[in-house]
């Protein structure tokens, strides 16, 4: 295994969880991307006026599985359907996660960032742009602590 194999890169806070990590079972460059949403931490943002298959935060994350396969592609890249429960024990489990996996082949270390970057702002610009659409999204989403103060005070504003 080369260290190209060995990083894993995540960034998860009360609201979201997306885990890019070395698929040890396969060849160099073979990626597992772990995307996971509360559903119930969204759900006053929502302000629970959509049902389970219309949930703005249940739409984005299965949305976030296509618009990370065109991106890989775009660079190169190629997605895969994983097989299996291949996220178990990376993705947060409980009541309101749901999850959605995705194997990336032919990926170089340097692209990772730069894919969990792009996940996190399309998966939070799908959910917002429907549960707060007068709300501007954060410039900078680097940081899952802040975000998660930020979707918070969302939470806190949308409270009936």
């Amino acid at each position: 295994m080369t260290n190209q194999q060995k990083t894993t890169h995540e960034y998860k806070n009360d609201f979201l969880s997306i885990v890019i990590l070395p698929d040890q079972d396969r060849k160099p460059g073979t990626f597992l991307c772990c995307f996971s949403i509360s559903l119930s931490r969204f759900r006053p943002i929502s302000q629970g006026h959509f049902g389970i298959c219309s949930n703005p935060a249940f739409k984005g994350l299965q949305l976030l599985r296509a618009d990370v396969s065109a991106f890989a592609i775009k660079h190169d890249v190629t997605p895969r359907s994983s097989n299996g429960p291949a996220c178990t024990g990376t993705s947060p489990r409980g009541d309101g996660w749901y999850h959605e996996d995705l194997m990336i082949n032919n990926a170089p270390e340097t692209f990772l960032p730069e894919l969990l970057e792009f996940s996190v702002r399309d998966l939070l610009e799908k959910v917002l742009s429907v549960c707060a659409p007068d709300c501007a999204m954060p410039d900078d989403v680097s940081d899952p602590a802040k975000v998660q103060r930020y979707l918070e005070s969302l939470s806190k504003g949308a409270a009936v």
